[in-house]
C-alpha cells in the first residue's frame, strides 16, 4: 500500500478502498470504491447535462486560480527586484563583516581581486541598512515585524531575470545572524527568508575562468566546469577553492532538479556539494532526485563532501 502522508504519491482511489476493506478485491477494490466516491459526492445522481456544467464551472475556476496565482508571482517578484534594486553593494557594510568574520570569506582578497586592485566581488549580493522582517505563526499569520540589516541575493532565471531575492537578517554589528524568538506558537522564525517564486532560479555567485557572462561563455564556446551549492555560504566557500569554475547557489535541495533542466551549452561538466545530511530522509531523496535529472542532462557530474562539520564553508573554518 502506498503512503499518503506526502513522503509518497498514491492512488485517492487505492485508499478508499484499503479503508473499507476493498484492496484485495479485482483492481485493488477501483470499481467500489468509485462508486462510494461517485454517491458521496452525488455525481451519480447528476444528468449529462449538469455534469457538463460542473466540468465548465471547474475549468473557470482553473483559469482564475491559474491567473491569480500568475498575478500573485509577477507581484512577488516585483517586489524581489525593488529590494534587490535599492540595495547597496555588499562592501563596507555589516554583511562584509558577516562574511569575512562569521564565514570565513574576505571580499578583499584573491580571487576577488580584479585589475589595477579593483573589487570583483560577486555582483548578485547586495546590503539592506533597514530591511523588514514579518514574524508569522503556524497559520501564517502575521504577528509583529523588525527591521534589522539583511544581505540580500538576487535569485536568477534562465534569462538572467530577477524573479526572488534570498534575504539573511544579520545581527546590527554584522558578527551573526539575527535571532529572532520564535512565534507563542512555537514557530521557528529563520532569520533566512526567500521572497518570490525560486523553482529553476539560481544565485549566481562566479563566473569562472574567464569572468565571463553565460551568454558570452556560449557566443565564446568556452567549455566550463559548474559547481553548485545549496547556499550563498557554501558557494563563496566553494569557489576560494577552486575560483576557476562557475558557481551557483540552488537556494534548496529540492530545486535542484530544477535547475538541471536550465543548464547552459556552456556547461559541460556538473560538480554538486552535498551537506552531510545523512540523518534526514527527505534531504537525501531530494538529492538524489537532483542529481539523476543533472546526470539526465548529458553532462559529467560528480558530488563532492565536507572534510569537517556539515558544509563546506565548515571545512573552511576547520568547525566540526
Amino acid at each position: 500500500m502506498e503512503k499518503f502522508n506526502g513522503t509518497q504519491k498514491g492512488r485517492a482511489l487505492e485508499l478508499v478502498a484499503y479503508c473499507n476493506g476493498w484492496y484485495d478485491q479485482e483492481k485493488r477494490g477501483a470499481e467500489p470504491a468509485a462508486k462510494l466516491v461517485l454517491a458521496r459526492l452525488g455525481v451519480g445522481q447528476m444528468s449529462r447535462a449538469e455534469i457538463e456544467a460542473a466540468k465548465r464551472i471547474a475549468a473557470d475556476r482553473r483559469t482564475a486560480d491559474q491567473e491569480d496565482g500568475q498575478r500573485r508571482r509577477e507581484r512577488k517578484a516585483a517586489a524581489a527586484f525593488a529590494i534587490f534594486a535599492g540595495a547597496r553593494r555588499v562592501l563596507d557594510t555589516p554583511a562584509e563583516i558577516y562574511l569575512r568574520d562569521r564565514r570565513g570569506v574576505d571580499l578583499r582578497q584573491a580571487p576577488f581581486l580584479g585589475p589595477r586592485g579593483g573589487s570583483i566581488a560577486p555582483g548578485s549580493l547586495r546590503f539592506v541598512a533597514q530591511h523588514r522582517y514579518l514574524r508569522r505563526n503556524k497559520r501564517n499569520e502575521v504577528l509583529g515585524e523588525f527591521v534589522a540589516p539583511a544581505l540580500v541575493a538576487c535569485c536568477t532565471d534562465g534569462a538572467g531575470q530577477i524573479k526572488a531575492v534570498h534575504q539573511t537578517w544579520l545581527k546590527p554589528d554584522g558578527s551573526d545572524k539575527a535571532a529572532i524568538a520564535p512565534a507563542p506558537d512555537g514557530t521557528a522564525q529563520p532569520a533566512r527568508k526567500v521572497l518570490g517564486e525560486f523553482g529553476g532560479c539560481v544565485i549566481p555567485l562566479w563566473r569562472g575562468d574567464g569572468h565571463l557572462s553565460v551568454r558570452e561563455a556560449n557566443e565564446n564556446g568556452l567549455l566550463q566546469t559548474l559547481v553548485l551549492t545549496e547556499g550563498v555560504e557554501d558557494g563563496l566557500s566553494a569557489l576560494l577553492a577552486a575560483p576557476q569554475h562557475r558557481v551557483w547557489a540552488m537556494i534548496s535541495l529540492s530545486n535542484m532538479a530544477n535547475v538541471a533542466t536550465r543548464l547552459p551549452p556552456c556547461i559541460d561538466s556538473v560538480i554538486v556539494h552535498r551537506q552531510n545530511d545523512w540523518d534526514k530522509p527527505a534531504a537525501v531523496a531530494a538529492f538524489e532526485r537532483g542529481l539523476a535529472a543533472l546526470r539526465a542532462s548529458g553532462r559529467a557530474v560528480t558530488e563532492v563532501g565536507a572534510v569537517y562539520g556539515k558544509d563546506l564553508n565548515d571545512t573552511l573554518r576547520g568547525a566540526a
